[in-house]
Parts: C-alpha cells; sequence; structure tokens
C-alpha cells in the first residue's frame, strides 16, 4: 500500500517515501508542548512572566516543547526545574488533559497538560533574563495579561473540561510556541 508518508512493508513497518519530505523527529514533537500547572495547597498556580519577545511581561504556563524522544510528563518535569528551579517527582506529575489549538499563525498544536501539587525546591524566577517572575495566579480569575493559551488552560482546569479542540485568536501574537 502506498501513501503520502510511505508504504507498508510486509513485516509491518512503513518504509519512507523519499517524495514525502524529510522527518525533523518522531511523532507530533514540533507540533505539542507540555504544561505543568504546580498547584500550591491555597490552590494557586504558578504562571511565568517573559522578560522579553512578543510575550514580554505577560503570564504564561509553565512548559514548553519535549526534547527528541523525551516523555511528555518528563518534559513537564523538566520544564519546572527550568523555570521555577524545582524537582517534581515521578510520581507526583498527573496527566490532566489534552487541547488542540490554532497557534498564532493558524497551525494546529497539541498542548498536553499535567499538574502537580508536591514538588521539592522554592519555586522561584530560576532562569534570570529568561523569566521576569513567578506569579501564583487563581486559575478561576488568572491576569488579565495572560497569554490566550494560559488563560484557555486555567478556565478549562477550572471547568473540568481540559480536553477538545480550541481555536484562538490568530491576531495575537501569545498563541502558542
Amino acid at each position: 500500500m502506498q501513501t503520502a508518508f510511505g508504504r507498508r512493508t510486509t513485516g509491518g513497518e512503513i518504509a519512507r517515501n523519499p517524495a514525502a519530505g524529510s522527518s525533523t523527529g518522531p511523532g507530533y514533537r514540533p507540533l505539542t508542548q507540555v504544561a505543568l500547572l504546580p498547584l500550591r495547597p491555597d490552590g494557586r498556580i504558578a504562571l511565568i512572566r517573559r522578560p522579553d519577545g512578543p510575550h514580554r511581561g505577560r503570564p504564561d504556563l509553565v512548559g514548553g516543547r519535549p526534547e527528541p524522544a523525551e516523555w511528555l510528563a518528563a518534559a513537564a518535569r523538566r520544564e519546572a526545574h527550568e523555570a521555577l528551579g524545582v524537582q517534581v517527582a515521578e510520581r507526583d506529575v498527573e496527566f490532566s488533559g489534552l487541547l488542540h489549538y490554532r497557534g498564532e499563525h493558524g497551525a494546529g498544536r497539541l498542548c498536553v497538560v499535567f499538574t502537580t501539587q508536591h514538588w521539592s525546591g522554592s519555586p522561584d524566577n530560576a532562569v534570570p533574563g529568561r523569566r521576569d517572575e513567578v506569579v501564583w495566579a487563581d486559575p478561576g480569575g488568572p491576569p488579565s495579561d495572560a497569554l490566550p493559551l494560559a488563560r484557555a488552560v486555567l478556565d478549562q482546569y477550572v471547568t473540568g473540561t481540559l480536553h477538545g479542540t480550541l481555536t484562538l485568536s490568530p491576531a495575537d501574537p501569545g498563541n502558542g510556541p
């Protein structure tokens, strides 16, 4: 059987079709981001303000893109360490939802959301220069200047509907990586 991506061989594997272009990595890596919602006992969730670029000063989710071949929960834990300087144990990360959304240029993206209520270390701005500050936000009333994806994730987290498809305004430069 021939497809744009390759042909199925007798062993069940897919043979790459050179006409389909080259691959930059496995799966959805370029289109996927992870977010970790660190949740304090008072119900507030950590967001990060960015110091520069198109998202300057705007609160954003703790998260980013997975590294090649990195498990999604491991990427969320790594991002928490890089952004907040905390260690999150594997057992303390819980899958919370999956959003499919359109980024600022209309490209389809996936945001895999995890939560944690336990970590070691004190959440702080672990990367001065890349982040301005940690903001502990009420998920039911995030800062009005929070990036659209952050507001949408928190809204859906609060309502228990953190799944499905979401379309963000392409006019806002804060709609994804």
